[in-house]
């Protein structure tokens, strides 16, 4: 009979739990954010139909909500990709991507024409959010290098 170290299979629950936990806030904290928003300031939230275009589009709740869990679950699994495949450089590489991506999300919000104030910054406040929550745990959790 062949046994898993305890320590080693620990190490991977512990993993799993912490970004398990990271998407799930980071979906509950931008759920919050839209409401507030939505409810408590009455914002009509709108996002850019597209790069350059003055023209904007209602974001829905649900939107919000299933595009910060895919984004999060994509996150999630290129970090068990380059774990898999780049152990020794995981962490590095994904946090550098992650900050990139994080970086080039937040220029539609800033940049776009059409967008009220109250707009642009509950959609920066919602990027940063999701970054706050996701790069952090996601780093931790990483396969030491």
């Amino acid at each position: 009979m062949s046994a898993t170290p305890a320590r080693s299979g620990a190490r991977g629950d512990s993993r799993v739990r912490v970004r398990a936990l990271a998407v799930v806030g980071a979906v509950l904290a931008g759920a919050l954010i839209w409401l507030v928003a939505h409810g408590l300031f009455d914002l009509d939230l709108r996002v850019p139909d597209g790069p350059g275009s003055t023209s904007t589009s209602e974001l829905p709740f649900t939107v919000v909500v299933v595009s910060i869990a895919v984004v999060s679950l994509l996150g999630w699994g290129l970090l068990a990709l380059l774990e898999r495949f780049a152990p020794g450089r995981a962490r590095t590489v994904w946090t550098v991507l992650a900050v990139a991506v994080l970086v080039l999300s937040l220029f539609a919000p800033l940049f776009a024409e059409g967008l009220s104030a109250g707009n642009r910054i509950t959609l920066v406040l919602l990027h940063l959010t999701v970054g706050a929550f996701l790069v952090p745990a996601f780093r931790w959790g990483a396969a030491p290098e």
